[in-house]
């Protein structure tokens, strides 16, 4: 997710903002604290608002240059998502405490919950996005890699052993099976990466009016972004409280996509394994977040136990049948 709070801005960097960017008709700045990655504020103005955003991941700042492009881009190819605005130097990017920020437009809309949204339309706006991102120039290296994944296992090990005793054999299975991907030769290209559903702004519950937080995209396999909705948007919980997936819903995704771009035979061959290496990441990098000390009032801390929970799901095959229907 975009949205998070950490650094407090001075009156003296407001005024600042309202100088550089020629900010008409100000209001006030508020600060917005449900996230987890960079520190957000929403600018209100008599006319109209927009999202001032202060980097604060290393990886991001890193990369910045990359994602503005990834940004604008989409944005000149039509597609709905923030893009920085130029300040009065046609600067995009400014610095507040020596860490780059952007004002970016502000896209109208509200996030909804999973259950009540029409997710085919999720399915076709991100097959539009994938179309677009594979004529997009430049490459990133995949944020997440398998060195990554030993880091976090080897760092946690006696936390997953006390959850599952599997859980370590679980890993190191799928990381192996994961690996073994690049024999199918998967379509690959930039994808947004972290597609949540408070990441997807409505208009209504049917018309998507936008995306958000693009700074988790790198050069991957198309399929991953479906995998990630699946996780994300299509389980629900049965009598017993446990989780279990919803394939009216998967399908309707998949049918969605599969009208704006083909899935291959072998994107639907590598759904699962894919599904539980996103299982893994988010669990792990929410372990992460909770050991980061960021004052809870400030962003927002999730439990990786909800993704240890769906990788267990996917691991059971008893449980798991994949009943894919998406042409």
């Amino acid at each position: 997710m975009f949205m998070a709070h950490l650094t407090n801005l001075k009156q003296t960097n407001i005024d600042k903002i309202i100088f550089n960017y020629n900010i008409l008709n100000f209001i006030n700045i508020t600060p917005i604290y449900d996230g987890i990655q960079n520190s957000n504020y929403i600018i209100n103005t008599k006319n109209k608002k927009y999202i001032l955003t202060i980097f604060e991941d290393k990886y991001v700042k890193k990369n910045i240059n990359f994602f503005l492009k990834l940004l604008f881009f989409c944005k000149n190819n039509h597609f709905n998502c923030p893009s920085p605005i130029l300040d009065r130097n046609d600067d995009f990017i400014n610095f507040i405490d020596n860490k780059p920020s952007c004002i970016f437009n502000f896209i109208e809309g509200k996030s909804y919950n999973s259950k009540v949204v029409n997710i085919k339309s999720v399915g076709m706006e991100l097959a539009n996005l994938h179309l677009i991102t594979k004529n997009f120039d430049h490459k990133i290296k995949m944020r997440f890699n398998i060195i990554f994944f030993n880091n976090v296992i080897k760092k946690y090990n006696s936390y997953f052993l006390k959850k599952n005793p599997n859980l370590i054999k679980i890993f190191n299975k799928t990381l192996y099976e994961y690996s073994n991907l690049t024999k199918l030769n998967l379509p690959k290209a930039i994808i947004h990466g972290d597609l949540f559903p408070d990441n997807v702004l409505f208009k209504n519950k049917n018309t998507i009016s936008g995306f958000l937080d693009f700074y988790f995209s790198d050069y991957n396999y198309l399929i991953s972004d479906l995998a990630i909705v699946i996780i994300s948007w299509c389980f629900i919980t049965d009598a017993k409280n446990k989780f279990v997936l919803n394939y009216e819903k998967i399908n309707t995704l998949l049918k969605g996509y599969n009208s704006i771009r083909n899935i291959q035979i072998s994107e639907i061959d590598a759904l699962i394994i894919i599904c539980k290496i996103y299982c893994m990441r988010f669990m792990f990098t929410r372990l992460l977040s909770i050991n980061n000390n960021y004052d809870k009032n400030k962003i927002l801390i999730k439990n990786p136990n909800e993704y240890i929970k769906k990788l267990l799901y996917f691991n059971n095959e008893t449980n798991f049948r994949m009943k894919i229907d998406y042409e």
